[in-house]
């Protein structure tokens, strides 16, 4: 009675430690041996392959098929099965074998401890792999594949934003626009692919061209208390944006290709003309500001020979815009 209350202890101790939540995310090492102290209170009987009683090779064989591992029958049988692994290098799940020739398997379940249908007298068993079990250690066999994900290795990215990598298109020119205090990201991104709002060219323009922000409100929809008021004020007053007809100007609206050509011409004193775009005819109303802006290199369209002019400007465009306009 004194061992059986003394084993029931620690294997209450063990369970404790090891008692399952779900197997939804575990690795299949965890679920065996939670497995395994989910069936520790069957009886151990010879031969026994169930629940209902189990011998060491039969607790074995059942609760790696619950895991979806098949197992041969006999303890010799298993011990052919998975690769041998050293004792120093046991992992919980592996199986262990005693005996010459083999006699007993058990579940290794960490910290020099087995899980084990031992004999009728102590059934379901957590025992150290110390004394008798380690005079009688034969070796470990792993059948549990360790699955390795491949870990993609990071893209190297700009010391200033951790979303432009620096084989970006447009990489060179955020760096440097960036280092002369012209752009700022957000909290370490620069989302360059994100569309980029009027208030926010009108600020990026008025420093890039040294011009103080003025107080002197020009749009009834740019109130003082708007972030960008100032910028915009400035170049309303230079005559670089006119906004629109009815008095506002849309600072949380986003630019234009169009309105950026027109912006541009006025505040670079652009001139000149090439080649039309496709896309863009003389009737356009943006026409020679567009012609102007190709002209003077800071604009290629694309590839078809297309300008787009109603698209929606990104910020990594208008970044590489105002660059080459500056520079």
């Amino acid at each position: 009675m004194k061992k059986v209350l003394s084993s029931l202890v620690a294997f209450a101790t063990v369970f404790l430690l090891f008692t399952p939540n779900a197997f939804a995310g575990q690795s299949v090492r965890d679920q065996v041996v939670d497995l395994a102290f989910d069936y520790s209170g069957s009886p151990y009987v010879y031969g026994g392959t169930s629940p209902s009683g189990f011998d060491c090779s039969g607790f074995t064989q059942y609760v790696f098929g619950k895991a979806g591992i098949d197992l041969n029958r006999t303890s010799r049988q298993q011990y052919t099965q998975g690769d041998y692994v050293s004792r120093s290098n046991l992992k919980p799940g592996d199986l262990v074998f005693f005996g010459s020739p083999i006699w007993h398997v058990g579940i290794y379940i960490g910290n020099n401890k087995m899980i084990s249908a031992e004999n009728p007298s102590d059934d379901i068993e957590v025992a150290s792999l110390t004394g008798y079990w380690d005079r009688n250690y034969a070796g470990a066999k792993r059948v549990i594949e360790d699955k390795h994900v491949e870990v993609a290795e990071q893209p190297e990215t700009l010391d200033q934003y951790n979303d432009v990598r620096v084989d970006y298109w447009a990489a060179d020119h955020i760096e440097y626009m960036s280092n002369e205090g012209i752009i700022e990201g957000y909290n370490g991104s620069f989302m360059p692919t994100e569309n980029i709002t009027r208030g926010s060219v009108a600020k990026m323009l008025t420093t890039a061209l040294g011009i103080s922000p003025s107080n002197d409100q020009q749009f009834s929809d740019v109130p003082s208390s708007h972030w960008a008021s100032g910028h915009i004020n400035a170049l309303a007053k230079k005559g670089y944006i006119t906004g629109y007809t009815n008095g506002t100007f849309g600072p949380d609206s986003d630019i234009t290709r169009e309105e950026i050509a027109a912006l541009f011409n006025k505040a670079f004193n652009l001139s000149g003309s090439t080649s039309n775009f496709k896309d863009v005819d003389g009737n356009h109303w943006a026409y020679d500001d567009i012609q102007s802006l190709a002209a003077s290199g800071i604009t290629h369209g694309y590839t078809d020979n297309t300008f787009r002019p109603e698209n929606e400007a990104t910020r990594s465009e208008l970044t590489v815009f105002l660059y080459r306009a500056i520079k």
